[in-house]
């Protein structure tokens, strides 16, 4: 058996004695000297045990042996070439792999008819598991790999966690049709309405109280769910308020009889970033659902 530590220079020296012919062009070839080379030669018939190589006149005439391992050793060294200069395409057909990702529920809505449509079309090996996690908890999540991927609102999180942005939400106003409000909708008015909210365990952020505190004015609620479905099929039926993400409430008023209004007072969208781990920065499937939940993004939330 060829010993496992052996130096791979030699059998670029090999490659070039087979194709060039001689130890001297095999040198010149590899800018080495023609004894660096003899010197190459020898080590590997020490290794194969056979002599590779016999001079007859000016040329290096391969062994039976010789001929028989020079296509896999020209193979694996183009291969090595290719993987150096990070030339072999990715391709995501070859692997099996189910991916956890941390989703907030109104995300699932939003981004899986695209996702997994897409995932059972092209790309059924690849499969889904989605959780939800509290964005406290995102960060031991990764570290411990119970998740690939976090998508969640921008938080501090430590040096190992790794993010970019993938959306901005914007806040909209959503009631039944017809509803008065609309004839005159205003903060005074918008605060003394009555209002349901969702409020989710997963989320520690209310940044629709956070701005209408900034405007000295807070929200009547008589309504706290978990479901921003259901919530919006509550308001549909009666005089309730409720302010959710833009893009899901126009998802939704295209089945639910529902109206979506800008609102009176200004809220700062809210970023939304992907969150994963150091340790599976370079993982190209890591890396290939990443990419695939930032393009499902830009089409969802264009500006």
């Amino acid at each position: 058996m060829l010993h496992t530590k052996v130096d791979l220079n030699l059998f670029s020296v090999l490659v070039a004695i087979y194709e060039e012919g001689t130890t001297t062009a095999a040198a010149a070839r590899l800018h080495l000297t023609q004894p660096a080379v003899s010197h190459a030669l020898s080590r590997l018939r020490d290794k194969f045990n056979d002599e590779l190589f016999t001079r007859h006149g000016r040329k290096m005439v391969p062994s039976a042996y010789c001929q028989t391992i020079i296509p896999n050793v020209i193979t694996a060294l183009e291969l090595l070439d290719l993987t150096v200069d990070n030339q072999i395409e990715f391709d995501i057909s070859q692997y099996k792999r189910e991916i956890k990702i941390g989703f907030r529920d109104i995300l699932e809505s939003l981004f899986f008819p695209y996702l997994i449509t897409d995932l059972a079309t092209n790309t059924p090996n690849i499969t889904i598991d989605s959780r939800q996690v509290r964005l406290s908890e995102i960060e031991n999540a990764l570290e411990q790999q119970s998740l690939d991927i976090a998508v969640d609102v921008l938080v501090p999180m430590n040096k190992n966690i790794h993010s970019t942005l993938m959306c901005n939400e914007h806040f909209s106003l959503v009631c039944r049709k017809n509803h008065p409000i609309l004839q005159q909708l205003t903060l005074k008015s918008y605060s003394e309405a009555s209002h349901a909210i969702v409020s989710l365990k997963n989320s520690d952020v209310d940044i629709i109280d956070m701005a209408l505190a900034k405007c000295g004015v807070t929200r009547n609620v008589t309504l706290r769910c978990e479901s921003y479905f259901a919530a919006v099929n509550v308001i549909s039926q009666c005089d309730l308020l409720l302010t959710i993400p833009s893009a899901y409430a126009n998802k939704l008023k295209d089945i639910i009889p529902i109206a979506v209004s800008s609102l009176p007072f200004a809220v700062p969208d809210l970023p939304v970033h992907i969150y994963w781990h150091k340790q599976v920065e370079q993982d190209p499937i890591n890396s290939w659902m990443r990419d695939k939940l930032l393009h499902i993004a830009s089409q969802l939330f264009k500006v």
